[in-house]
């Protein structure tokens, strides 16, 4: 059963033009679509982030939600554009990275290449394939159209490697994945990982952050904090600022905990 919900992530911009192209498109095929936007602003071509922020999103959304991805460097190549289902949950991208993520969170139930020209626009421009192929496909299955008639089966997704928490006798050493709109820096480590274990300080690239707090409240203006943000996922703040402009904008990674049990 689909939900008639459309979801759109893209790295084009809160204010592009390109995205009201996109919902054009859809409602040209599925006047009664609900369309949502999961973001538009991915920073540009960078699909690791979007990875991330899609399964973040995605989960909210109930069973058939259509979600289309487009975050596509590759757009114009020899890259494929693929539709999945996962839990439920259906995918319109490029197989770029986009979907590894997800793929790793649930497993892929359906996986086909989007490969018929009867589903997408009559005229399909070389560097927008969202408009003219993701968009229409994505409403021809939010309309509740036949998946087999979006093209043949594939056998595996293109995929990055999600990078591991490693442990160390009190320690436990992550990466910052992305800075959130508020420059809030979401590292890979979760509230699972650390456990039952009390985290006594928090570093981030060398940088002293301090012992976990609960609320932004515990600490004064402009004091660096770390907590777990609403994903369960360890974060490093800025009190009433911005942690990734602290870090001078450098795209921190490492991140380094101590624990006590």
């Amino acid at each position: 059963m689909r939900s008639g919900i459309i979801t759109l992530l893209t790295d084009f911009g809160a204010d592009s033009p390109y995205v009201a192209e996109m919902k054009g498109a859809i409602l040209a095929v599925h006047r009664l679509a609900t369309i949502v936007d999961l973001t538009n602003s991915v920073a540009p071509q960078n699909i690791r982030q979007g990875a991330y922020l899609l399964d973040r999103t995605c989960r909210s959304f109930p069973y058939g939600t259509v979600h289309v991805g487009v975050v596509d460097p590759g757009v114009g190549s020899q890259r494929k554009i693929i539709a999945a289902e996962i839990a439920g949950q259906f995918f319109v991208l490029p197989d770029n990275g986009l979907l590894s993520v997800a793929a790793a969170s649930g497993e892929i139930t359906q996986l086909r290449e989007v490969a018929n020209p009867k589903l997408w626009r009559s005229s399909v421009s070389a560097t927008f394939h969202g408009r003219d192929v993701m968009g229409p496909v994505g409403a021809y299955l939010a309309a509740g159209g036949l998946w087999d008639e979006v093209g043949p089966a594939l056998a595996e997704i293109s995929r990055f490697d999600l990078p591991a928490v490693s442990r160390n006798p009190g320690m436990l050493c992550g990466e910052v994945l992305y800075a959130d709109s508020f420059g809030n820096l979401v590292t890979n480590i979760s509230r699972s990982d650390v456990g039952d274990a009390e985290i006594v300080s928090v570093e981030v690239d060398g940088r002293a952050v301090g012992p976990l707090v609960s609320t932004y409240s515990e600490r004064k203006t402009g004091s660096p904090v770390a907590l777990y943000g609403s994903s369960g996922q360890l974060e490093v703040s800025i009190v009433g600022g911005d942690a990734s402009a602290w870090m001078g904008g450098s795209g921190a990674v490492q991140v380094k905990i101590e624990v006590k049990s």
